[in-house]
């Protein structure tokens, strides 16, 4: 199986790449990017070939799958030109920009037949599939409520590519907001704890501290506070945030009729009972675990069903539009009813 990656940056060199390249049953054919040197840099590092335009690596007749890591802004672009060419797809979340991008990318995916999914890692991470496995078992009751937090410093301060200082002046445009960028980790994340969609949402979505070089407000949201109702009568908060100027925060509190659960809040996922009882479930952590989505990408070629597709990706462009436009309307907003 031969997989191009397109776009060279941190979260191809540090995720996408190492792990096709160890994974048996595929092989990493080609890399693309418009910068000929990072594309270069990552073709030598792993013996592949080295592309700089997009779509000559997307028709290559010897590329069988591509993985989207370019900007946000370009995923509807990439993701439909790889389904046009019979390619199956992997893109890096979200799936696009806004919910009428990803109707295109659905659209195209309809009619390629082939394979897309995104890149929802969250869903893969030992808390969290834990945390689901208990929830089927009923170990807290009925869930009732929820409470997640992704929060961090910023961009700026760290990211998978290490400190960005000019992320914003440079590269805020291209990627959206706290929301596209991080935020729909969470959406996502909910969905899919939960097996249920997001019914309704009500949010605040400000810019509280971020600036540009020049120290004018950034024009895009910073941070995020919403209030969600899920279709299955659940209801909860979720926070987002670049403006926590402590340790990162990660947790997800499940509030059930027979106890709480406490995803990443410490080593595992810790059960606490009306009693007074803690039920302490520790994970092994998995180093390279943000490089499982791509393995499971790669079966996912060989048949194995999706942990996500491309439904999933347009369920969050959906919900987070929602977000806006209750923002935006300082209101209720039903997802059903966003276009």
């Amino acid at each position: 199986m031969n997989i191009a990656i397109i776009g060279c940056g941190a979260i191809a060199k540090t995720r996408h790449a190492p792990a096709v390249a160890v994974n048996p049953d595929a092989v990493l054919y080609a890399v693309c990017d418009q910068t000929r040197a990072n594309a270069d840099a990552l073709a030598e590092q792993y013996g592949a070939r080295a592309f700089y335009d997009v779509n000559e690596a997307i028709t290559d007749p010897a590329v069988d799958a591509v993985i989207i890591c370019t900007p946000e802004r370009f995923h509807c672009t990439h993701v439909v030109a790889a389904l046009e060419a019979g390619k199956d797809v992997l893109c890096e979340k979200p799936l696009a920009m806004t919910p009428q991008e990803g109707a295109q990318i659905l659209d195209a995916w309809h009619k390629s037949g082939r394979r897309l999914m995104v890149a929802f890692a969250q869903r893969l991470t030992a808390e969290h599939q834990l945390g689901k496995k208990l929830l089927r078992e009923g170990v807290i009751g009925k869930p009732i409520a929820f409470r997640t937090e992704l929060a961090h410093k910023g961009v700026e301060y760290a990211s998978i590519g290490g400190p960005t200082p000019d992320f914003y002046d440079k590269h805020l445009a291209g990627v959206g907001d706290v929301m596209l960028s991080v935020g729909c980790h969470r959406v996502d994340l909910v969905r899919y704890l939960f097996d249920s969609p997001i019914k309704a949402v009500s949010a605040v979505t400000p810019t509280i501290d971020k600036t540009y070089a020049d120290g004018s407000p950034i024009k895009a949201a910073d941070h995020a506070m919403i209030l969600a109702e899920m279709e299955n009568g659940i209801q909860g908060s979720i926070w987002i945030s670049w403006c926590d100027y402590g340790r990162p925060e990660r947790g997800t509190t499940i509030y059930g009729t027979e106890g709480i659960m406490r995803l990443c809040t410490g080593p595992g996922v810790v059960v606490e009972k009306p009693d007074g009882s803690v039920e302490e479930h520790i994970v092994q952590q998995d180093p390279d675990a943000w490089q499982q989505i791509t393995h499971h990408f790669i079966a996912y070629l060989g048949g194995k069903a999706p942990i996500c597709d491309g439904n999933d990706g347009q369920a969050c462009l959906l919900a987070m539009e929602a977000i806006r436009k209750s923002n935006d309307e300082k209101h209720r907003v039903l997802v059903e009813e966003v276009k």
